[in-house]
């Protein structure tokens, strides 16, 4: 079973829940954080900081040593350059999660980031960038 969250929705009665069912089944949690930038997060309007996701994170772990945990990053957010990219994927990798995801940032018509790169405020990463980027943080990871 994968059930997708953010890690700063974790409650204790959901961990306790999904720590008993690990016992039955497989589990895998993914965690949405995206960016470890705390500045980041209050520009693309994330909702926490990285230690509230580190402290869900490790909610996580601490419950059940069965629980997949999954964490998503999305390289090329607005602001990022392939230093803070990086610099995510090691704060991540420092975690030790079961699994990552890689993410290039999809801006979808009529929300607020698709208000920023029609602005002209962001631009999207290039094809040669971003793999030079997934190249990287593999060997981080």
């Amino acid at each position: 079973m994968n059930i997708a969250t953010r890690a700063d929705c974790l409650e204790d009665e959901t961990v306790e829940y999904l720590a008993a069912l690990a016992e039955r089944t497989t589990v895998t949690v993914e965690l949405g954080l995206q960016s470890s930038s705390d500045e980041t997060a209050k520009l693309i309007n994330r909702g926490h900081t990285f230690e509230d996701f580190v402290m869900g994170y490790q909610k996580l772990r601490r419950a059940s040593e069965k629980i997949q945990i999954c964490v998503h990053l999305i390289l090329g957010l607005p602001g990022e350059d392939d230093a803070r990219m990086l610099q995510s994927v090691r704060d991540v990798a420092a975690l030790r999660p079961d699994q990552v995801k890689l993410h290039l940032l999809h801006v979808i018509k009529n929300t607020v980031m698709a208000d920023i790169y029609n602005e002209g405020r962001y631009g999207p990463m290039t094809q040669a960038a971003y793999t030079q980027v997934v190249a990287k943080a593999l060997t981080l990871l």
